[in-house]
């Protein structure tokens, strides 16, 4: 599965307004764009397997609203891939992400300022959010009826405008939970003061399962937990974006709707960082729920957007298959014209597959990598390379081993290693 904000995606290369980081920005880019962006996406994962995509952003008056969806829709079922639509239930505006419609968790909000959550100061929780300009983000207290009611109201809206539309990747939120007195009374466990809450999960995602299924019976709904699959070693400490599962998280895991995808976090488990390590009690069970793991390589978030992140995957994609996990999600806002990103992009598809089932590196490189490189063990080199990254005297004799191959290299291969090549001048370029 492909993971993307409409704000950071650019597969059509050479237009305006594209950003390069950020959760809840402005759009910047043209209609028109929008729609040749995630055109362009979706048919290369048509022809390269990707399974899904998760779009944030989705519905904004902006670049056309449901409009524009329903030509997406159209495009992916085309080419044989589900185009998810990202819904914040309580949090990252609804399903209809920003604009004048009733199905907007903003516009629902402030006609009705009660049902607003609130924090323990008793503020009404609507706060700057944005990264890249400013966007406030609204939460809904999740205790209250009306809102419920709301969230189960627009899924079956989102389903019936766009019956072609894949599914769903939905969250509660991670910046901040309400505090009223309904919701402390409700709320079982402990809570991270300033993120998430695991009773909010098992509260609403039964609720917006049961709504979207009343429309979609086979729709895919994937359901975050902002969590890596490892218990965490303290019982009463709750848990931070990407931290080990909270102890009370399987008693509320088993409130989760049956056959969605449970989404975990993985960048603390695998590559480069490897800060938590993935024992047999961090392992899920596929049944009566399916289980996929994402990861933020590539991109802003960690490390450097396009980079090359190949054996990173090859690590996460071998220890998710031998813990139980069904599936993988990176970022894919960026153009396969990157090489690093086309690579990344590629070890998706190759890694795990029937035709690399232990997902190999050295079967990836050998497949995959060196031929669109030049030749035998170029895949190889162009990491081991591309890890000079921001290292001056490594980078000065990177290039020097780059340049002269790339003018013994057909056209594509030679294409890829000037990338490279760019990328890595620019991270030690002190021109003035």
């Amino acid at each position: 599965m492909f993971w993307t904000w409409d704000h950071s995606t650019e597969w059509a290369l050479n237009r305006a307004g594209a950003q390069t980081l950020g959760a809840s920005n402005y759009y910047g880019r043209r209609p028109e764009t929008f729609i040749e962006d995630y055109t362009r996406l979706l048919q290369w994962c048509g022809k390269h397997h990707i399974d899904a995509v998760v779009v944030w952003g989705l519905l904004r008056d902006i670049h056309g609203g449901v409009e524009s969806a329903k030509r997406l829709c159209d495009v992916a079922a085309k080419n044989g891939v589900r185009l998810l639509c990202g819904v914040g239930l309580n949090a990252y505006g609804g399903v209809y992400y920003e604009g004048n419609s009733p199905y907007s968790l903003e516009k629902h909000l402030e006609a009705h300022p009660e049902l607003y959550g609130f924090d323990q100061a008793g503020n009404k929780m609507a706060f700057n959010f944005g990264l890249l300009g400013q966007k406030i983000t609204h939460h809904a207290c999740p205790s209250r009826g009306e809102n419920q009611q709301f969230a189960a109201d627009s899924l079956r809206w989102l389903f019936t405008q766009l019956p072609q539309i894949g599914g769903v990747q939905m969250e509660t939120g991670d910046t901040g939970i309400c505090r009223c007195k309904t919701c402390r009374e409700r709320r079982t466990h402990p809570e991270n003061e300033a993120s998430l809450s695991w009773d909010d999960m098992a509260l609403m995602y039964p609720i917006a399962a049961k709504a979207i299924r009343s429309v979609s019976p086979d729709a895919l709904i994937v359901c975050e937990t902002y969590s890596n699959p490892e218990p965490s070693p303290d019982p009463k400490k709750p848990q931070g974006f990407g931290e080990n599962k909270a102890a009370w998280a399987d008693e509320c895991l088993a409130k989760f709707p049956e056959k969605v995808f449970v989404q975990w976090v993985g960048d603390s488990l695998s590559k480069p960082k490897n800060s938590v390590a993935w024992t047999d009690a961090g392992k899920v069970s596929n049944a009566p729920r399916s289980n996929i793991i994402r990861a933020h390589y590539s991109t802003y978030w960690m490390g450097q957007r396009g980079e090359i992140a190949v054996d990173w995957i090859a690590d996460l994609a071998q220890k998710s298959t031998a813990h139980g996990m069904e599936g993988l999600s990176i970022f894919g806002e960026v153009s396969p014209f990157v090489a690093g990103a086309e690579l990344n992009y590629l070890a998706l598809e190759n890694l795990g597959s029937a035709s690399n089932p232990k997902a190999s590196l050295e079967i990836f490189f050998r497949d995959v990598a060196d031929p669109l490189l030049g030749g035998k063990k170029r895949g190889k080199q162009f990491l081991q390379l591309a890890r000079t990254f921001g290292d001056g005297p490594r980078v000065a004799d990177a290039l020097k081993e780059i340049y002269p191959l790339c003018a013994k290299l057909p056209p594509d291969a030679a294409r890829r290693w000037t990338w490279l090549a760019n990328s890595l001048s620019s991270s030690v370029c002190t021109a003035g």
